[in-house]
């Protein structure tokens, strides 16, 4: 049976009829293709489709953008670096506003575009299906997960599929849980032997810690490495193809690091890619070929990159480089230069006597011959001994203590203590004990006490240890140490000393400190 309704029941019917249908308007409406640019910094945001986008600034990479749209809330998701950002979009749809105050963007749209053909929908569970939990948990991911979400191009997670292979490869012997002796309620079982391995172990992460911050980064798995060109080729991301890149460069495949800048820089627009690849793209690929080192390079060596533009080598094996005099040396077919933060510059030499940067420093570098001398003399091998990692032991034993019984590392340490509480002189004869026993360390610890401690006596310590022996490592520490430079630094730390506040100033006659403080 009909029944008559109201004219006001009607009206309202009608009103949340059309309610409903312009809020599914809303929710579905995906924002408009083409650019909004942001007028402060010159950044422009390219819608592709409903789905993708990219932030593009002038000289840098594009940075790859997923986006979720809902009524006037958009949320970007910087997929190559794997974080998100809200924004909140005009009535109008021409204006994007950042809702973050502190680095605000407002892209007010310049251009209409045809959108792009749209991916398929992600599937139900997969990591492009719910981007805010995923990009979550990303630190805990596996690394089937990870190898998931990259397929699923994202490129983040392809980095990080990356890295977890990586991490891996130079898990130390003290990430596998604890020793035998350790484990209540087994045989093994055993506290004085705990404490030992304890001790033990805790040198042994001390020393990973240490040598770990200049160690040549180790190459991943010939078949992990097989896998990475094809990975860039497919994203064609800057970021996942500079990863592949480096990765391949530490393996040694230059031709395919080579290959992967190139698309870097032609697909994805980075412009540090296309810097590294000019000067390996005028490489033949049998240029690219390593050649074993047999001797020491001699002569100048000019480079277009890397962090020093030109290398002198001369007589028993001193680089003239940043800074002063540097020592060269062969080790494996490599020429290695030791630098003053304790680790070393690594060149591999290819054909058509080019040299090409390894370690971090000089990463793509191609040192290419520019004349200087044509022969030099051969270079010196220092006599040196390791510093062996056996202080503290289990107990209450000092470093000074540890050191009385014999123990370089434990002079060392004690040397520290003092140091780190500037009294430099106190500091001094226990590094000078470690120097005169042919350690490296110790030497160049003393450096820190003639920069640090206002020791000119530092460079007397050293000949006397050198005129004993003209192979000591003090020799090599004396001649490479840049002492002028030393004393600027001193002299600068001594400025900075009188320019601090005296603790018994009165603030209140000290009007600049004041305005500062307020």
């Amino acid at each position: 049976m009909l029944r008559w309704l109201s004219p006001v029941t009607l009206l309202s019917m009608m009103l949340l009829s059309t309610t409903l249908f312009w809020s599914h308007r809303i929710q579905a409406e995906a924002l408009a293709c083409g650019t909004y640019l942001d007028a402060e910094s010159g950044a422009r945001l390219e819608v592709i489709d409903g789905e993708r986008a990219r932030i593009v600034y002038d000289g840098m990479a594009p940075l790859s953008q997923r986006y979720r749209h809902v009524g006037a809330k958009l949320r970007l998701f910087n997929v190559d670096d794997g974080y998100p950002d809200d924004y909140t979009v005009s009535a109008d749809g021409r204006t994007v506003t950042g809702d973050d105050a502190t680095f605000r963007k407002i892209f007010v749209r310049q251009q209409t575009a045809a959108c792009g053909q749209a991916q398929p929908p992600a599937e139900a569970g997969s990591c492009r299906a719910d981007l805010d939990a995923c990009i979550a948990g990303i630190d805990d991911a596996t690394p089937v997960a990870l190898q998931s979400a990259c397929d699923d191009d994202l490129p983040f997670a392809c980095v990080r599929w990356i890295d977890s292979a990586r991490r891996k490869e130079q898990r130390s012997p003290v990430d596998s849980g604890p020793p035998p002796e350790c484990r209540e309620g087994t045989a093994e079982f055993s506290a004085d032997a705990c404490d030992r391995a304890i001790a033990k172990a805790l040198g042994t992460a001390l020393a990973e810690v240490a040598t770990s911050m200049y160690a040549d980064d180790v190459p991943l798995p010939p078949e992990r490495l097989d896998t990475l060109p094809a990975l860039c080729a497919r994203h064609g991301s800057a970021k996942v193809c500079a990863k592949v890149a480096e990765e391949l460069w530490v393996g040694g495949r230059f031709m395919q690091a080579r290959d992967a800048l190139r698309v870097g820089c032609e697909r994805a627009g980075d412009s540090d890619a296309c810097k590294h690849h000019a000067p390996l793209a005028a490489l033949a690929d049998a240029q690219l070929q390593p050649v074993p080192a047999t001797m020491l390079p001699c002569g100048r060596y000019i480079a277009d990159t890397g962090l020093m533009s030109e290398l002198e080598f001369g007589d028993r094996g001193l680089v003239a480089g940043i800074g002063g005099n540097l020592r060269a040396r062969l080790e494996a077919g490599l020429v290695r230069i030791r630098h003053d933060k304790g680790g070393d510059f690594v060149l591999q030499r290819i054909g058509g006597d080019h040299l090409l940067g390894i370690d971090d420093w000089n990463r793509y570098a191609v040192y290419r011959r520019d004349g200087g001398t044509a022969s030099c003399a051969a270079p010196m091998v220092f006599d040196e001994k390791p510093l062996v990692e056996d202080c503290p032991q289990p107990g209450d034993e000092t470093a000074a203590a540890c050191c009385a019984r014999g123990s370089l590392h434990g002079c060392n340490i004690a040397g520290h203590q003092f140091a780190l509480s500037n009294a430099w002189g106190e500091a001094k004869p226990y590094y000078l004990k470690v120097c005169a026993a042919g350690v490296r360390i110790g030497c160049e610890n003393l450096t820190r006490v003639f920069a640090h401690g206002n020791d000119e006596t530092v460079p007397d310590d050293l000949d006397a240890l050198c005129a004993t022996n003209a192979r000591h490592v003090a020799c090599d520490v004396r001649e490479t140490t840049h002492w002028a430079l030393l004393s600027l630094s001193r002299a600068a730390d001594e400025l900075l000393r009188e320019m601090e506040p005296s603790p018994d100033a009165n603030p209140a006659e000290d009007e600049p400190q004041q305005k500062l403080r307020k």
